[in-house]
């Protein structure tokens, strides 16, 4: 458990190492955790980025290689700039189904909860019946 040790600056003061993103090794690892199971139980990968955001091809290659298992990926890029192929893996071509969405909230303090919901649904009910009718879901 950490424990912020100044409760004015709480999460800021966390040990949780360096800070930086690094996406891919995310992504790899969430593909591989889900991989064992093969259960067809759909997954709702929520992935937060402030922006920053390195290595698109490889991104790109892990989550075409992700299409028939069963996880969505909602992308969300919050307070930042710079989300780059996050923003662009939405509309990637070539795929079995589209098995993710972006939209950034650079003010996240100026949407309502129900905008919010609104955007992290978008695509995912959509999803869902595909990803039936396609066999990767149970």
């Amino acid at each position: 458990m950490i424990i912020p040790t100044d409760s004015n600056r709480g999460w800021r003061n966390w040990d949780v190492g360096p800070a930086v993103n690094y996406e891919p090794e995310a992504i790899e690892k969430v593909m591989a955790y889900y991989s064992r199971f093969n259960d067809g139980i759909p997954t709702y990968i929520v992935f937060i980025s402030d922006g920053g955001v390195g290595e698109s091809r490889r991104i790109t290659r892990l989550i075409s290689e992700a299409v028939r298992l069963p996880i969505f990926w909602q992308f969300i890029g919050i307070g930042g700039h710079g989300y780059g192929i996050l923003e662009k893996l939405d509309e990637m071509s070539g795929r079995f189904i589209d098995n993710c969405n972006f939209f950034a909230l650079d003010h996240i303090t100026q949407i309502s909860d129900e905008q919010l919901y609104e955007c992290l649904l978008k695509e995912f009910p959509q999803w869902l019946t595909e990803a039936k009718q396609k066999n990767i879901l149970r």
